[in-house]
């Protein structure tokens, strides 16, 4: 998280938080069926038309991405970078990271794990979320890119451009996604996720180097 965030993006992002984790607790204690929108409301401490304000539905609050804008100043900071072309690659990475994070607590990602294995369809809502959270991001990877002078052949060739480095670089993160669903144990280490994260970027930049 970007250390100029708005008191209000803090606050937005908090209660973004804390609905997600109510509806994991909620549904893992008393399955998808029993639970409803306004006891996830209420084990956050907001009201139900607060909750409509994040999420749609039970099933996006789970899911907990929010795929309709990314924090202004996080923006802001990836695509007017004084760095340059050199650090394209750990800066995209890394952008990505913050815009896919959900919630503070590493352990999340075991439970919700737990609850995409007991409920199949919330697997294709995530896929379809990360979807349109990575054309989002595409979007201001393609403004980097402008920023830094690059220059395409037409605007169909520079977002497909975007688009490919969008994807590319999120592999860090899928990475150390994989290494802690192998390491389960982990997910109860506070920094346990982000050393591994940062383990699987500075792989991923020596991988790149050996293949210019």
């Amino acid at each position: 998280m970007t250390d100029h965030e708005s008191l209000r993006t803090k606050k937005a992002r908090a209660t973004r938080t804390a609905l997600h984790e109510a509806a994991i607790t909620r549904v893992l204690d008393e399955g998808l069926d029993s639970v409803t929108v306004a006891m996830i409301a209420a084990d956050a401490g907001v009201s139900p038309r607060t909750f409509f304000n994040y999420f749609q539905t039970k099933e996006d609050a789970i899911v907990g991405l929010d795929v309709s804008t990314i924090d202004t100043q996080l923006v802001r900071d990836y695509v007017e970078s004084d760095t340059g072309i050199e650090s394209l690659a750990e800066d995209t990475a890394n952008f990505v990271r913050e815009a896919l994070l959900v919630g503070t607590d590493p352990r999340l990602s075991v439970r919700r794990r737990q609850l995409f294995a007991a409920y199949p369809e919330l697997v294709t809502k995530r896929f379809e979320q990360v979807e349109a959270l990575e054309e989002l991001v595409s979007e201001h990877v393609l403004a980097r890119l402008k920023h830094l002078g690059q220059e395409f052949s037409s605007e169909d060739s520079a977002w497909r451009s975007a688009r490919m480095l969008t994807q590319l670089c999120m592999v860090p993160l899928q990475h150390a996604a994989r290494v802690v669903k192998r390491t389960p144990d982990l997910a109860a280490d506070p920094d346990g996720t982000k050393n591994v994260y940062d383990d699987s970027l500075g792989l991923f930049l020596k991988v790149l180097e050996r293949l210019r």
